[in-house]
């Protein structure tokens, strides 16, 4: 069970979306959450126009902004008063990102909680996206939820109920996710289901330089009959009622949506190498692919590179 949940926040609504399930979380294992702002001083120095942007120190400006910050993190932390669990507030300066990984893990929070816009692309790229950035740094788990326009119609209760759908690829890395997966879900009262894509393979096609499907039922019968055996043993090491399923399909992120569909799952639960920039842009991610294309919450695990 978590005993700390942090909670980003900056006074929007947008980000206060992801209060009422911090808030819940904390209620059912009796974690404190730790509300933290990031006042970024450098967000409010404007520029002079010209040949060469200078860039210019307005320290009215930037105290303005801070009382203004501050004012919004007394607000988010009034508005949880009547809420039954403990509340710790943290009003941080710096770059917001490098702010609150070091921040996490200087309290040691178990879990993060944050919305998401789910951009992609070079939207992403352009806009940037606090959550996107935090994902390739914060190394304990983060439950991605969205903000408002990315909500289903018939809003689910406040936590995520049912099945929490967790994608594997045989690899001992997406493993990984597991015992995360398992915590998330007892606190939620959820059950867990694996689920695993094979893809067909492709060959080239010399001197054409192009790629074609390797048509072989033997190769794919033998590599899916592989896969659901994977899929058992590791059924054995998840919570009892644990329900596994092969898929084969193109396109690994669209299999696992589909899935998810099919099932009526509740959240989705994924380990992520956390590749970040023009390199994840080029590579691709499932992971990436799920949060830009799910509007289920998304409990995403990033193992520390260094261990």
């Amino acid at each position: 069970m978590y005993q700390t949940i942090l909670v980003p926040v900056d006074g929007s609504d947008f980000s206060a979306h992801a209060l009422p399930v911090a808030v819940e979380l904390a209620r059912r294992t009796g974690a404190t959450l730790h509300l933290a702002l990031v006042h970024d001083p450098s967000a409010y120095i404007p520029f002079v126009p010209g040949e060469v942007a200078v860039p210019v120190y307005d320290a009215a400006l930037v105290s303005t902004q801070r009382e203004a910050d501050q004012t919004r993190l007394t607000r988010a932390v009034a508005s949880l008063k009547d809420s039954g669990i403990r509340i710790v507030s943290k009003f941080l300066e710096g770059t917001v990102v490098e702010s609150l990984v070091e921040y996490g893990q200087q309290v040691a929070a178990e879990l993060t909680v944050m919305t998401t816009h789910g951009r992609s692309g070079f939207a992403r790229l352009r806009l940037g996206s606090v959550a996107s950035a935090y994902l390739t740094r914060a190394t304990a788990p983060v439950l991605l939820v969205y903000g408002a326009g990315r909500q289903p119609e018939d809003s689910a209760p406040t936590l995520p109920s049912g099945t929490l759908l967790c994608a594997l690829d045989g690899s001992a890395f997406s493993e990984l996710i597991l015992p995360h997966a398992a915590g998330f879900a007892d606190a939620c009262g959820m059950k867990m289901a694996l689920v695993s894509v094979v893809s067909p393979h492709a060959v080239g096609m010399a001197p054409f330089a192009t790629e074609a499907l390797l048509a072989d039922p033997a190769v794919l019968d033998q590599e899916e009959h592989d896969r659901l055996g994977y899929l058992e043993r590791t059924a054995k090491s998840c919570p009892p009622g644990t329900t596994t399923r092969g898929v084969t399909d193109m396109s690994v992120s669209n299999a696992i949506l589909e899935e998810a569909k099919r099932i009526g799952a509740g959240a989705l639960a994924v380990a992520t190498h956390g590749r970040g920039g023009f390199k994840r842009l080029m590579l691709g991610s499932i992971a990436d692919e799920l949060i830009r294309h799910s509007v289920l919450p998304i409990l995403v695990y990033r193992p520390d590179p260094s261990k």
